[in-house]
């Protein structure tokens, strides 16, 4: 319970002292990181519904005039995901950057990579591109072999 109320404070303070377009977009992605937590326990098909085309990568030139928007909701993601009181995977991420992205018309793939650790366990990982940049997920990219894209 007491992390419950650390994530609320935390939060409302982000939230609190933003204009009141970045708290509409800031509630538009608390909303897709529930959307989609909650997806992630049905199978895949419900979620690839709304990542586009699958097999598909979109254009790695993006216009400028979209980077300030690229830019801020990959940070809004990035904090959000950190005060929910569950753990945001990649793919939560991934997906709700790609709506965002879809709902301004900016062209985006979603890359889903698999590789093996020192254990010789297989890792799956999720990652968002815009342009040349992958703006979620990319920590660790370069890791996994691509296995599927929805662009």
């Amino acid at each position: 319970m007491k992390t419950y109320f650390k994530t609320i404070k935390a939060i409302s303070l982000i939230f609190w002292k933003k204009s009141f377009s970045d708290k509409r977009l800031l509630f538009r992605i608390l909303y897709l990181l529930v959307f989609f937590r909650v997806l992630i326990f049905l199978p895949f098909k419900a979620i690839s519904h709304f990542l586009g085309e699958t097999g598909r990568e979109s254009s790695t030139s993006v216009l400028h005039i979209h980077d300030e928007y690229v830019r801020t909701i990959a940070r809004y993601i990035k904090t959000m995901s950190r005060f929910m009181p569950w753990k945001s995977t990649c793919l939560v991420q991934a997906a709700a950057g790609k709506i965002l992205m879809n709902r301004k018309k900016i062209d985006s793939t979603v890359y889903f990579g698999v590789k093996k650790d020192n254990k010789n366990k297989l890792q799956a990982h999720a990652w968002l591109r815009v342009g040349q940049d992958i703006i979620l997920g990319g920590e660790n990219a370069s890791e996994f072999v691509v296995v599927s894209m929805f662009s």
